[in-house]
C-alpha cells in the first residue's frame, strides 16, 4: 500500500481533499492557524508572563492542537462510508467537536489576553470555568474516539484495510489515551509531579517540566496516536503491524506517564 492511495501529492490538492471531505472542520482548521500566528506575534509584542512563559503560549499550544485536531477528524471523514458520513453519529461528531473546541479555544484565549489562567484558576469565575474545560475535553476525546469506532464499523467500501484500522485505532487509542491522561492531571490539579510546578525552566517548546515529572508528555503521545497511526499506514504498514503499533504507542504512553507519576523528569 502506497501513500499516492490515500493523499494527494500537492499542496493545494491535499487542501482541496480536506474541504471535499469535511469542509466545516477543514475550514476551522485555517481559523485556528490564523489564530495561532496571532498569537505567536502577540507573544514578539506582549512582554507579559505568566507561570514563567508568556500569557500567549497556552492559547498558542491550544490552537496549534486543534488545527491538527480538525484536520485529522476532517480526513478521517473521507474513510468513512457515505452513508455513515452523512448519518447521526456523523453529526454528533461533528457539532459537538465545533463546540467544544470553540469554548476552550474562546477562554483560554480570553483568559491570556486578560493575563491571568485558564487551568487550575483559583478566581470563582475561573474554577466554574476550568470544570466547565473538562467537560469540553471530555466531549473532544469520546467523540474522537466515537468517530473512530465510527471508521471501524463503516469504512468506505474499497478502502485497504491496514488504512482503515490505522484511521480507525488511531481515534480510539488517541481518545481513550489523551482522556486518560487528561482526566489525571485535572485530579492533581496540576501536571507537575515533584519539582517545581512552573514552566519558567521548562522544556521548550512545550515547556515540560526539567526537575520532575511532567503529564503533560503522556498526554501529548496519547492524543497524537491519531496521526501516528495513519502516517505509518502511509509508509505502507500492513494491518497486522498497523495492530501491533497501536498497542506499543499505548505502552509507550502509559510509560511516560509512569515514569511521570514517579517525579523522573525528561530531561536533566
Amino acid at each position: 500500500m502506497s501513500a499516492t492511495l490515500h493523499a494527494p501529492v500537492t499542496p493545494g490538492a491535499l487542501v482541496a481533499e480536506l474541504d471535499r471531505r469535511q469542509p466545516l472542520l477543514a475550514r476551522l482548521g485555517w481559523a485556528f492557524l490564523a489564530l495561532l500566528l496571532l498569537c505567536l506575534a502577540a507573544m514578539a509584542f506582549d512582554p507579559r508572563a505568566f507561570d514563567g512563559a508568556s500569557v500567549w503560549v497556552k492559547p498558542a499550544k491550544f490552537a496549534a492542537s486543534f488545527v491538527l485536531w480538525f484536520w485529522t477528524l476532517a480526513w478521517a471523514w473521507g474513510v468513512l462510508a457515505p452513508e455513515a458520513a452523512r448519518g447521526r453519529i456523523a453529526r454528533l461528531v461533528l457539532w459537538g467537536t465545533v463546540a467544544a473546541a470553540l469554548f476552550e479555544q474562546g477562554w483560554i484565549t480570553w483568559r491570556a489576553a486578560l493575563g491571568g489562567p485558564s487551568h487550575f484558576a483559583k478566581d470563582a469565575l475561573g474554577a466554574v470555568m476550568y470544570s466547565l474545560m473538562g467537560v469540553g475535553a471530555v466531549t473532544l476525546v469520546a467523540l474522537a474516539a466515537l468517530l473512530g469506532l465510527l471508521v471501524l464499523l463503516n469504512p468506505r467500501p474499497g478502502a485497504p484495510r491496514p488504512w482503515v484500522l490505522a484511521v480507525g485505532l488511531g481515534l480510539v487509542v488517541g481518545g481513550v489515551l489523551g482522556g486518560f491522561t487528561g482526566a489525571a492531571i485535572s485530579v492533581l490539579d496540576s501536571p507537575h509531579v515533584g519539582g517545581a510546578a512552573t514552566n519558567a525552566a521548562g522544556l521548550p517548546p512545550f515547556y515540560w517540566s526539567r526537575d520532575g515529572g511532567d503529564l503533560r508528555f503522556a498526554h501529548f503521545l496519547g492524543i497524537h496516536a491519531m496521526q501516528a497511526l495513519p502516517l505509518l499506514a502511509l509508509l505502507g504498514a500492513g494491518a497486522r503491524l498497523v495492530g501491533l503499533a497501536a498497542a506499543g504507542w499505548t505502552a509507550l504512553t502509559l510509560a511516560a506517564f509512569t515514569m511521570a507519576q514517579r517525579g523522573i523528569p525528561l530531561s536533566p
